[in-house]
């Protein structure tokens, strides 16, 4: 073998190992690449998951708040009112303030359900049985709001409030938050509930991890 053809050879190895270890640093950058995007992806859905969580939280608490004012509750029309009691008037604004609550929550959960579908495909179903337990707390604040609309309302009959009545008497008094310094019972297990949620999401937010 002719000096050049060995000069040759060696600039075909070398350019060969070049080729190889181009190959390999792209593979590795790929890779980092793709964690970074996995981690910014995650980043991204908790920190949106945990700001609709907060909103909905304040619109849970806005339904509980005990005062009630007037601007809240809506007077019927002329034209429905000239056929209604002064009970029934009375009904009609405070029923159609605890709709337009009740309405914010709405909003926040469904803003809410878009993510947590997100997060069951990306994570399984570990964080929806987290949140089991904050829609049950809804749930319940439900129940005791509807129960209570049906309990002033004039047009109930005797039967279904005394009904009632008694299914509110075995289960707590969850209507009005005391907004006292320390959170009332249900209040109390709200917090303790998000804080189970930010404990699941907050190491999502840390791009150390990718």
């Amino acid at each position: 073998m002719s000096c050049a053809e060995i000069i040759a050879l060696i600039k075909d190895v070398a350019l060969t190992g070049a080729a190889i270890t181009g190959a390999i640093v792209a593979v590795k950058g790929l890779g980092t690449w793709q964690r970074q995007l996995k981690g910014q992806s995650e980043y991204d859905l908790s920190r949106r998951i945990l700001v609709s969580l907060f909103k909905y939280r304040d619109a849970i608490n806005g339904v509980r708040y005990p005062v009630m004012w007037v601007t809240e509750m809506p007077s019927p029309s002329e034209e429905e009112a000239a056929t209604m009691s002064y009970e029934q008037k009375r009904f009609h604004g405070t029923s159609k303030a605890y709709q337009a609550r009740w309405d914010k929550v709405q909003t926040e959960r469904t803003s809410l359900y878009a993510d947590l579908l997100e997060a069951e495909a990306i994570w399984g179903s570990d964080l929806n049985i987290i949140f089991k337990k904050i829609f049950d707390l809804e749930h319940e604040l439900f129940t005791r709001i509807r129960h209570y609309i049906e309990l002033i309302n004039p047009d109930t009959k005797e039967a279904t409030k005394e009904a009632i009545s008694k299914i509110d008497a075995k289960n707590r008094d969850i209507m009005y938050d005391d907004l006292g310094e320390k959170p009332d019972e249900y209040k109390q297990d709200l917090i303790t509930a998000i804080e189970e949620v930010e404990k699941y999401l907050k190491p999502k937010l840390s791009h150390e991890k990718v």
